[in-house]
């Protein structure tokens, strides 16, 4: 497809459609930096000095929950643009990228606001599907070896 050339309706939805798929988010970098406002937000640091801390204060929590609601605007308005604007492929994929990544942003930071016991939960339920997938593993080596 020539980079001048505008991406169709149906490879608009294919982007949003990845956007909303599970796990869409492996390998996408949350941005540097993000203008929200008229402000230069350093969202990569941001996030990176919140999830390395070992305990949030108070007014850890509410900046985060104000990064959180300005993040989903910004977050809304890329996916509106990557919906309906008449976008070249190339300018589709940055866009998307973008997009990505404060959805990723937004996913960490969401997780940092989440009870202790849930977080606990969460890594069980990992620990029970790693244990699974190491078993099938052990019975495919194990079935293996009998033939």
């Amino acid at each position: 497809m020539p980079d001048d050339k505008f991406i169709s309706k149906s490879e608009h939805a294919k982007l949003l459609k990845r956007l909303h798929k599970y796990l869409f988010w492996v390998g996408e970098q949350i941005p540097n930096k993000i203008e929200i406002n008229d402000e230069m937000v350093y969202l990569h640091e941001f996030v990176w000095e919140m999830v390395n801390k070992s305990q949030l204060s108070d007014e850890d929590k509410r900046q985060i929950d104000h990064c959180i609601v300005l993040i989903s605007k910004k977050e809304a308005e890329y996916e509106h643009d990557l919906e309906r604007s008449n976008l070249t492929l190339q300018d589709a994929k940055k866009l998307f990228s973008k997009t990505a990544g404060l959805m990723r942003a937004l996913m960490d930071l969401k997780e940092l606001g989440e009870h202790p016991k849930k977080k606990r939960l969460r890594k069980f339920h990992r620990d029970v599907k790693k244990r699974k997938v190491d078993d099938a593993k052990k019975l495919v080596t194990f079935i293996d070896k009998v033939k």
